[in-house]
């Protein structure tokens, strides 16, 4: 059966690769960020931990800097991923052909599908996560020590992918207590946690260098700020709904059947499966009471609900619910490829101007503009008070040269952490600007003169969807940049 569920995984995989090859869209801003900083490995970074710029780093010195190179990762931890989600079935139910059908049912999920070709920080801890979860389960309940070992490295990788690993820790002290209380006395678990323990040292250490900026960071995303919290109700409802479109409007009630039976059955492989996914949808879902949550944020914990999703399916729901996953494919087919819906006249389903993907194009063209700025006017450096733009220009303008974001009306990023544009003050060098609206008058008076500006618009499914204003500068002054007020 395994020999099976390799073939069908690579099918899949190699499907992807050649939707990356020849679908028309260029990195988005956040991939083009963590690409940029495999061009300065760190110990951690401003808003994230460092694996993902190591990955980046292995993957564009193999592949180079290309869409391939940065998604390859993707891919490819979206291949292991659906083979853990075999395993791990396979090792709860004890049923091989169910374990292949939940290994099949998750490519129905729009998280995982995105998640699989958009290489964020979400995908490595996605992968690192429901590996956590699959060996924990394995040593809760075969006890041995290299399985406790294995558990504590894939927690410290999951931690160095994303903060939010540590999601995991309440989830399995609250299973121990209900079911093995026993785990408690053993001395691996505790090793097992001090082995995850030594991969924060790096981050911490790097924090500690640059003034907790990661920490204040994420604590200012959880609202840990703000003086005054008032409930949004619309933050809320925008999060629930948010939640099921990510997780499929047609097969998101199986999953919640599922967690329910779970609870109701008693059954502790069930409650095992549903814990994490209840404890993340939960305390996100408490931030979305008060300030804005990000749709992606809790998808990472999801995997082990999409385990109970195709096992209620295949279980109870099977043919009653084959509609229902025809459609969902069907709407991933859509979602990866909206310009569908011009060639079979459903356009005014996803207008252009609403369509996710219009953040996803035009990037390469802007970047070969500005590449011909830049040989026109050679003693330059490219900047922007964006660092989505910076990023960007960083990887479409060929060769590579450092981008710079100023800090003007802004909050800090990572570019605030590297040298910026002062070295040049004053050495006759041309700035050529980039940015979604005008310049405004404190830039412009950073130079000697304006020599050239410029629109870039950006079309896509036949729609103008985005405005680009570029500028060419010349002889930079100095540029009073904002302090750094928050983090």
């Amino acid at each position: 059966m395994f020999r099976y569920v390799l073939i069908t995984h690579l099918f899949f995989a190699i499907i992807r690769i050649l939707y990356v090859l020849y679908r028309d869209i260029d990195l988005s801003t956040e991939e083009a960020q963590y690409w940029l900083w495999s061009k300065h490995l760190d110990l951690s970074y401003y808003s994230k931990p460092p694996l993902i710029a190591y990955f980046n780093f292995i993957s564009t010195s193999i592949l180079g800097d290309t869409e391939i190179g940065v998604r390859i990762n993707s891919i490819i931890f979206g291949f292991l991923i659906a083979i853990i989600i075999y395993l791990f079935s396979k090792e709860v139910f004890n049923d091989e052909k169910l374990a292949f059908f939940i290994s099949v049912f998750v490519y129905l999920i729009p998280a995982y599908d995105i998640a699989s070709i958009i290489f964020l920080t979400d995908t490595p801890l996605a992968f690192f996560y429901l590996l956590l979860s699959y060996l924990f389960y394995k040593s809760v309940y075969e006890n041995k020590p290299n399985l406790w070992i294995l558990t504590g490295i894939s927690a410290g990788l999951a931690f160095l992918s994303k903060y939010s690993a540590v999601f995991f820790f309440p989830a399995a002290i609250i299973f121990v207590l209900l079911f093995k209380r026993d785990i408690f006395k053993e001395k691996w678990f505790y090793i097992s946690i001090l082995t995850a323990g030594l991969f924060t040292l790096p981050v911490i250490y790097w924090n500690v260098a640059n003034d907790f900026v990661s920490f204040k960071h994420v604590g200012k995303l959880a609202g840990a700020d703000e003086k005054t919290l008032s409930i949004n109700l619309k933050h809320f409802g925008d999060y629930i709904l948010g939640q099921i479109g990510i997780n499929s409007v047609f097969l998101f009630a199986f999953m919640v059947y599922g967690v329910f039976r779970a609870f109701k059955e008693k059954d502790e492989k069930l409650i095992y499966l549903s814990l994490s996914p209840i404890i993340v949808f939960v305390f996100f879902g408490g931030i979305a009471l008060f300030k804005n949550v990000e749709v992606n944020w809790p998808a990472f914990g999801y995997a082990t609900l999409y385990m109970l999703g195709g096992y209620v399916v295949y279980k109870r729901f099977l043919k009653i619910s084959t509609i229902l996953m025809f459609l969902s494919g069907l709407s991933i087919i859509i979602l990866l490829y909206t310009p569908i819906l011009d060639k079979i006249g459903l356009t005014n389903l996803l207008p252009p101007e609403k369509d996710p993907s219009k953040r996803l194009v035009g990037w390469q063209e802007l970047g070969s503009y500005v590449e011909s700025l830049k040989e026109k006017y050679q003693k330059n450096f490219i900047f922007s008070d964006s660092y989505h733009i910076s990023s960007e220009l960083a990887f479409y303008v060929k060769p590579f040269r450092q981008t710079y974001c100023i800090r003007v009306d802004r909050r800090m990023t990572q570019f605030d952490l590297w040298e910026g544009i002062k070295k040049y003050e004053n050495k006759g060098y041309y700035g050529i600007y980039v940015a979604d609206h005008p310049i405004t008058e404190k830039v412009k008076s950073g130079f000697e003169s304006l020599e050239l500006e410029s629109q870039y618009k950006v079309k896509y499914r036949g729609k103008e969807v985005k405005t680009y204003y570029i500028y060419v500068l010349k002889n930079y002054k100095h540029i009073e940049e904002d302090p750094i007020l928050s983090y």
